[in-house]
């Protein structure tokens, strides 16, 4: 399993970066994930935010050196020091499932968008499509955060569309700015009236 695009630049974000190693602990199972990091408090963030991400019961954090080969140690990497494009896919090599990339850790299947989106602290309901419209790619630049899997709009063009609405743009302009058809502004304004505030 390889995770292509820009290689590791972990180096050039701070020139005396540190390894560790996140043991993590889920279902009688242990893995062991190396991290780098500008110190140890960074190091400890980053293993709160793996935690988070891979649902772990409890985890050590080990201050002996482990090399980020492995695929899941080098995902980790590149989002905790931002190693992405907006230009760049970055697709994943390893296992899918439903067309969706997998990690296979600890026993479990984890969709990797969804672990992304753990790993960022982003709202569980959301549902992840990509803008490039490649199936292999967890790059995050490229993520469409929706709430639902039939949406036509995103969590931004639905606060567009009611922006919009409340400076008084007609149905009509609104759905000709977010590129829909009216019955989907239509449908959008009605269900936020009745969410209420």
């Amino acid at each position: 399993m390889v995770l292509a695009g820009k290689p590791l630049q972990a180096s050039s974000v701070s020139k005396l970066y540190e390894k560790y190693t996140l043991i993590g602990f889920r279902n009688k199972k242990t893995r062991s994930i190396g991290v780098i990091a500008n110190d140890s408090n960074h190091a400890q963030a980053q293993a709160l935010d793996i935690s988070r991400a891979l649902g772990l019961e409890r985890f050590t954090l080990d201050y002996k050196q482990k090399s980020v080969k492995d695929p899941v140690s080098k995902l980790f990497c590149d989002l905790a020091y931002n190693n992405f494009s907006h230009s760049v896919c970055y697709e994943w090599r390893g296992s899918y499932t439903n067309n969706s990339p997998v990690l296979y850790a600890f026993g479990a299947r984890l969709y990797l968008r969804n672990l992304i989106l753990d790993y960022m602290d982003i709202r569980k309901d959301s549902v992840v499509k990509t803008k490039c419209n490649n199936k292999e790619c967890v790059n995050p630049y490229h993520f469409l955060y929706k709430t639902d899997k039939a949406s036509k709009l995103t969590g931004g063009d639905k606060r567009i569309l009611l922006a919009f609405r409340s400076q008084g743009a007609s149905v009509s302009q609104i759905a000709k700015a977010l590129n829909v058809h009216r019955s989907t502004v239509y449908r959008n304004l009605n269900e936020h009236l009745h969410a209420g505030p």
